[in-house]
Order: structure tokens, then C-alpha cells, then sequence
């Protein structure tokens, strides 16, 4: 009896160990399946997206935009430069020009800005006259503008409205220009009846611009606005205003400012705001809420 006994508890002791083996054995190819199932899904979604032009997937989503994304590959640098002095440089500009009374009245420097309140205003006719050809003659005064030259009107950045605006203009490298603060001239017009009226402008100023190294390759348009799809910074049912490349401001080492090329897109939103979106020219990768790091004098 007790050797029947025995030999049973054995024979039951078996058929647990199959079962949880079948068990086991029918977990692990479930989730097998489940794994395998999820590479297929990933795979056919990496490879639609790679096949899907970037326009087709933002119509899909009735994303606006005008005309379409350039794949033109620009070349672009790694720029350096230093903040102007300001009062140097206007001593500098009186002796060269021999005019000891160059904006002498109502020009403040501070904070490595310049701002200056024209004794006679600047007249333009109509709005029409808002254009980089006029820009960038008024630019060309030398009796009202230090390095005046070196600046080009930015569209883009403008603002224009009916009683009030701000004409943007930054200075450039070889035909990129500078959307940064530390190398920026704002003019403010003031609308009487038809005409507008130049009042003011405040100014900063990037000198000795130079590359650091050779010249490198910038993604193109159309790669920075997928870049900017594929991360759900494009929103559904919003529109794509503009889009500019231009060099932006980094990194601050002992006093020496450093410049990246730079896409700047500005998405319109269905609650009619306006955001800039920022993407680093040399490694598509968004920077939008990246702040200018700064390295002090050990």
C-alpha cells in the first residue's frame, strides 16, 4: 500500500511539473508573439514614415504652409565675435568723420545697447515704402547710424501695425544674418495719417565677426520641419508662417560670443498665437528653450 502510495505521489508530482511546463512554454510564445508583433508594427511605421513626404503627412493634418520646404543643403560656420563698446566706438566714428557732434544729443549707452531719438524723423510716404530696398538705404547714414552697413532688413521679425512698428534689422555673414539680440538694430515707426514716422532706434553691435573653422553643411528646410512634425511641435490644424535660417548665439566665453546657423519656424496655432520654434542648423536637434551658456574667467 504504502509503495502504491508512493509510486502515485510521484506520478502526480510529474504531472504538475508538465503542466507548468506547458504553461510556461505557452507564456513564452504569447509573448513572443506580442514582441514580434511590436518590431512588425515599429518597422512598418519607421518605414512608411521615411516614404511619406513631410508635405503629404502635414496636409494630413491640414498643417498650412507657403510655399514648399527647400532641400538645398547651405553651408554655414561656427562664428565668433566680441560685444562693441559702444562709447569707443563713437569716439572712434566723431575722429573719422570729423564730426565731434555725431548723435551728441538724445544717444544713451547702456547694457552694450546704443538707443538714439531722432532730432528730425525719418519720413516714408506710405507703408509700401517698409522694404529692404528703403531699409537699407536709410541704413546707409552715416549721420544717424554707427555701422549702419552691417545690418539688413529682417522681414520676419518686423512688426507692423496700424499706429505703431518695429523694423528689425540684423547684421550678417556672408548673406546669413544674425536673429539675435546681441547683434540687432530696431527702428520704431509712428503712423501720421498716410505717413510713418522713424523716431528711434536701440542697437547692438557684434564685432571682429570671424569663423572659427571651414565652412560646414546646414540641414536643409525640409529636414528641420520634419524634425519639428516627428516631435509633435507642429500642432494639428495650425499653420506654418514663416521660416528663416539665421545665426543665433550660443555660448559666451570670457567676452567672446559664439554664433550657430539656426532655423527659426514660427507656427501660428488655431488659438491665433504665435511660438518660434528653433532647430540647430549643424545637428537638426531642437533648441528652442536652450539658453546662451556662459564660461567666466577662472
Amino acid at each position: 500500500y504504502l509503495r502504491r502510495k508512493k509510486r502515485r505521489s510521484q506520478m502526480d508530482f510529474k504531472r504538475i511539473e508538465w503542466i507548468f511546463f506547458f504553461a510556461f512554454l505557452g507564456l513564452n510564445l504569447f509573448l513572443f508573439n506580442l514582441y514580434r508583433e511590436a518590431k512588425i508594427e515599429q518597422n512598418i511605421t519607421y518605414r512608411t514614415n521615411e516614404t511619406i513626404p513631410i508635405q503629404k503627412r502635414l496636409s494630413s493634418e491640414n498643417i498650412r504652409y507657403e510655399e514648399e520646404f527647400s532641400n538645398d543643403k547651405l553651408q554655414g560656420y561656427y562664428l565668433s565675435g566680441v560685444q562693441t563698446d559702444f562709447n569707443q566706438a563713437l569716439l572712434d566714428e566723431r575722429t573719422r568723420l570729423n564730426k565731434p557732434q555725431l548723435l551728441e544729443k538724445q544717444t544713451t549707452i547702456a547694457g552694450g545697447n546704443l538707443a538714439h531719438t531722432l532730432e528730425t524723423p525719418v519720413i516714408l510716404d506710405n507703408e509700401s515704402q517698409i522694404n529692404a530696398e528703403t531699409i537699407d538705404d536709410i541704413l546707409t547714414r552715416t549721420d544717424l547710424f554707427l555701422f549702419g552697413k552691417e545690418y539688413q532688413y529682417l522681414a520676419d521679425a518686423s512688426f507692423i501695425a496700424d499706429d505703431y512698428s518695429e523694423i528689425v534689422t540684423g547684421q550678417f555673414y556672408e548673406d546669413i544674418p544674425l536673429n539675435d539680440a546681441s547683434g540687432r538694430l530696431t527702428m520704431i515707426l509712428e503712423r501720421v495719417e498716410d505717413q510713418w514716422l522713424l523716431t528711434k532706434y536701440v542697437q547692438s553691435h557684434v564685432s571682429d565677426l570671424a569663423p572659427l573653422r571651414e565652412a560646414m553643411p546646414v540641414y536643409s528646410e525640409s529636414d528641420i520641419i520634419n524634425t519639428l512634425y516627428v516631435n509633435n511641435r507642429i500642432p494639428v490644424n495650425s499653420t506654418i508662417m514663416w521660416r528663416q535660417l539665421a545665426y543665433k548665439m550660443t555660448l559666451k566665453v570670457r567676452g567672446q560670443a559664439i554664433y550657430v546657423p539656426t532655423w527659426f519656424v514660427a507656427i501660428e496655432t488655431t488659438d491665433g498665437k504665435t511660438r518660434i520654434e528653433l532647430v540647430n542648423g549643424f545637428t537638426n536637434r531642437i533648441v528652442t528653450n536652450s539658453v546662451v551658456q556662459t564660461v567666466e574667467n577662472q
